[in-house]
């Protein structure tokens, strides 16, 4: 019993960091804690297809937070991170391209291209992506990202 209590712990923590991670507050980047998890369940702390669920729904949630709080404040945060965050001015550049460029898919695209990633969820906000078609396709673009990144830390440590 101790130990599924710990392993569900484990469980409960990876998801609140993903939450955390998709409203960019964790400092840490997903590609660093997503193949980290997938050592985890690697070495058997956790199962391997419940922690893929755990930080897909996790980083769901976390986007979906960070793109609603956008639309309650509106447009200017853009504004004001763009002005005061001369470093985010690249990462802002590029998502803006993307959302111009693809419309509502640039949610499911830019969850793949680092830098863009972080901003997306802001700028489908800032740009009133329809909520249904930001959700969708942010859901396929984290579920590629999130796959990848955890099963490449899972393979990589079976294979060694």
């Amino acid at each position: 019993m101790v130990e599924e209590v710990r392993k569900m712990t484990i469980q409960m923590i990876i998801f609140f960091i993903m939450i955390l991670e998709g409203l960019n507050l964790t400092g840490i980047p997903a590609i660093v804690i997503l193949p980290t998890v997938g050592i985890m369940a690697a070495e058997g702390n956790i199962k391997l297809i419940s922690i893929l669920f755990i930080t897909i729904l996790g980083s769901i949630l976390g986007n979906i937070t960070y793109y609603l709080v956008v639309i309650m404040i509106g447009p200017k945060i853009y504004d004001v991170l763009y002005k005061k965050f001369k470093g985010l001015r690249k990462s802002l550049d590029k998502a803006n391209v993307l959302v111009s460029q693809y419309g509502n898919r640039a949610c499911c695209i830019g969850r793949v291209i680092p830098g863009a990633r972080t901003v997306i969820s802001l700028m489908a906000g800032t740009f009133r992506v329809n909520f249904a078609a930001f959700v969708c396709y942010s859901t396929l673009g984290i579920i590629l990202w999130n796959g990848v990144l955890v099963l490449a830390g899972y393979i990589l440590t079976v294979m060694s």
